[in-house]
């Protein structure tokens, strides 16, 4: 069902210890602080005593299942009970969106309202599950996918807001751990719970791979402008920055050897401005070299020998080719400047 209804169906799964394998993790969620506790969380606030227990938008349940994984009497079943809560009124929305670098996963959640709704004992849940985890199911013998195992259970926040129009905003972070989960299938799950009647008003996923920090439609992954709204990904000299967030145009104006970034108009006939390449930018290359400038425009115009690092070689090879007249696609000029 997960994969026939991907963009309505949410789940997390929560294993029992009693039930889980010796060499499987999956009952170790950490519930807040405490490893192991996940389920009896879950369990105490549902009730559960059977197993498999499905618990539906926190109030309908199901217990049992079917032997020999003869699972089309359980989807018959489940069907039903999806159909008649999908596409329910809810005040809530939910928008998930957060940074990962490396194993570090930081995240924003925010809850937003378009219709008033009381806030008594309102909640909102925040957890990290792994998904699509294959595993050998002993009582049935086949392998199969486990599908958004909890892993960790980082928060229960109070829901302020009542009221069309407010919104709130949950942040925090978490760190994958790189040994047991694949940091590939990682997901943030948020719900919106009533702790009065468990009801569930709205629940939202989203892989941590696949944040996109500046609602371009771009992922982080693939956006050359984390940070800045840029949809049409432009990057004029591209060298993998966007121009949104690229304040050296590397292609126009920081060629090699312009360490200064000047622009001339020596042809007054014309509106394009010229290149220009002196003495200027050799003493600025010797000041970034001497000061060990290593993030302004001028560096990345100043690797003259192209090794990645700018020294005093790359100063000696600058004003060896000023001296020639000779500079990749830049030529002296009568008056002493070379120019584009």
């Amino acid at each position: 069902m997960l994969d026939e209804f991907p963009e309505t169906l949410v789940n997390v799964e929560w294993h029992s210890s009693s039930f889980t394998p010796g060499d499987s993790d999956f009952d170790d969620c950490i519930y807040y602080e405490s490893v192991g506790a996940c389920y009896g969380a879950r369990g105490s606030m549902y009730g559960v005593g059977g197993i498999p227990h499905t618990q539906w938008n926190g109030v309908e349940s199901f217990v049992g299942g079917w032997g020999g994984a003869n699972w089309q009497p359980a989807y018959d079943n489940f069907v039903p009970i999806y159909q008649s809560m999908v596409g329910g009124d809810t005040p809530y929305d939910i928008i998930i969106n957060g940074l990962k670098e490396d194993l570090q996963v930081t995240y924003e959640i925010t809850v937003s309202m378009d219709t008033d709704m009381s806030n008594s004992n309102m909640k909102v849940e925040i957890i990290v599950v792994e998904d699509k985890i294959m595993s050998y199911w002993g009582a049935v013998a086949i392998d199969h996918n486990a599908r958004n195992v909890g892993r960790h259970w980082l928060v229960t926040e109070d829901l302020n807001i009542m009221y069309e129009g407010e919104s709130q905003t949950f942040s925090g972070s978490f760190e994958i751990d790189g040994e047991a989960w694949n940091p590939d299938s990682v997901k943030i799950i948020s719900l919106v719970q009533d702790y009065d009647t468990y009801e569930i008003f709205q629940a939202q996923q989203l892989n941590v791979n696949e944040f996109d920090t500046d609602q371009d439609g771009v992922m982080n992954n693939d956006d050359n402008c984390i940070a800045d709204y840029n949809p049409g990904q432009e990057d004029i000299d591209e060298d993998g920055m966007g121009d949104a967030c690229d304040i050296c145009d590397n292609a126009n104006i920081f060629i090699p050897g312009n360490v200064n970034g000047d622009l001339w108009w020596y042809d007054t006939g014309s509106l394009d401005p010229t290149v220009s390449v002196d003495i200027f930018d050799v003493l600025r290359l010797a000041d970034i070299v001497t000061s060990g400038d290593q993030e302004s425009c001028g560096y990345q115009a100043g690797d003259m020998t192209g090794e990645g690092d700018v020294n005093i070689i790359d100063i000696i090879a600058l004003v060896s080719m000023i001296l020639d007249g000779t500079l990749g696609n830049v030529s002296l000029n009568q008056a002493g400047d070379s120019i584009l």
